[in-house]
């Protein structure tokens, strides 16, 4: 759900119950809507195998606009859903944001966006659309950061020689950090994983089953990470200037890249470099900054709050990690 700076003027506050009901309403119309497509693909594949001819044709072009129509009903539900959500709880989500991490500048000094992205090129597999949702610069424990849920992808063509139909693969699903001024200036090095991530997504644009993200990693042996020489055949270590730089990789790197990962519970570091004095994290990842999780119901007001309220403090905890981490390495 996007969020907006909120407004109070032009509408009525709801109470909590009152917000529920309404969000359980725009709900129920999205699963009807959900079922009545279903029901009609299965009618129109029943009906399609027992006519021919003209009959066929006719019974598909019917079958599609009915589709088109039904599924305007669940799409407006969901709009509507998330447009009132905004409204009500617009003013605590950006007081939330301005309280822990301080109001965001006019003019970002750190921006998370496609072309920040390409200079970074955070991922190994190739990557041709981007969205970054969620954007905030703001100072946590006096370290000034920026983060952003980013979304890589590219669109591929089906194997199959009787499908001619055009895929969206997901390349990179996580988020991106920045941190100012957290590492000694001298520091110049770019660790980028090896492997490939790479995850079919919906027609709708979202992943299948983004909380099992670690199903579509390779899998690492034990102690992988720890030994020198199995942490080369993980990541890649590089200088800005495009230098080898495996003899740079301390034991404190290693041991940050596992601790980050074991931080957030499902992640995989894609990239973490150091650059005068600025660190850059890019981490697979369900986890969503400043953002409610999708398996949290909506229906649950006080929910909604605190789950928000919790993707701030995680990032919080995020941002001491890698702050204690870099004044040890």
């Amino acid at each position: 759900m996007t969020k907006y700076e909120p407004t109070e003027i032009g509408f009525e506050k709801l109470s909590d119950e009152e917000l529920s009901r309404k969000v359980k309403h725009y709900e129920t119309i999205e699963h009807i809507g959900g079922f009545l497509v279903a029901a009609l693909i299965i009618v129109g594949v029943i009906l399609g195998l027992l006519l021919d001819g003209s009959g066929v044709l006719l019974l598909v072009l019917m079958i599609i606009l009915a589709v088109v129509v039904v599924k305007m009903l669940p799409m407006r539900a969901q709009g509507k859903k998330n447009a009132l959500l905004t409204q009500q709880l617009g003013s605590f989500f950006y007081g939330e944001l301005a309280r822990m991490f301080g109001p965001a500048p006019e003019k970002p000094e750190m921006p998370i966006d496609e072309a920040f992205l390409r200079r970074i090129d955070p991922v190994r597999s190739p990557w041709e659309d981007c969205r970054v949702t969620d954007f905030h610069e703001g100072v946590s424990n006096g370290v000034r950061f920026s983060a952003a849920n980013v979304f890589l992808s590219r669109r591929e063509d089906s194997n199959n020689s009787e499908d001619s139909s055009t895929y969206t693969v997901c390349t990179f699903y996580g988020i991106v950090l920045r941190c100012k001024d957290i590492c000694d200036p001298s520091l110049n090095i770019a660790l980028r994983d090896r492997s490939g991530f790479c995850i079919p997504v919906r027609l709708s644009g979202s992943l299948k089953d983004p909380d099992n993200l670690r199903d579509c990693y390779p899998a690492r042996s034990i102690g992988g990470l720890s030994d020198p020489d199995s942490f080369r055949e993980y990541y890649s270590a590089q200088t800005s200037d495009g230098r080898a730089a495996d003899d740079l990789v301390t034991r404190q790197m290693r041991e940050l890249i596992g601790n980050l990962e074991t931080f957030v519970g499902d992640g995989r570091v894609a990239a973490l470099t150091f650059h005068d004095g600025e660190l850059t994290l890019a981490m697979h990842t369900s986890y969503a900054f400043s953002r409610i999780p999708d398996k949290q119901s909506l229906k649950d007001i006080d929910g909604v709050r605190k789950a928000y309220t919790a993707s701030l403090t995680a990032m919080a905890g995020l941002i001491n990690l890698l702050r204690d981490s870099c004044e040890k390495l």
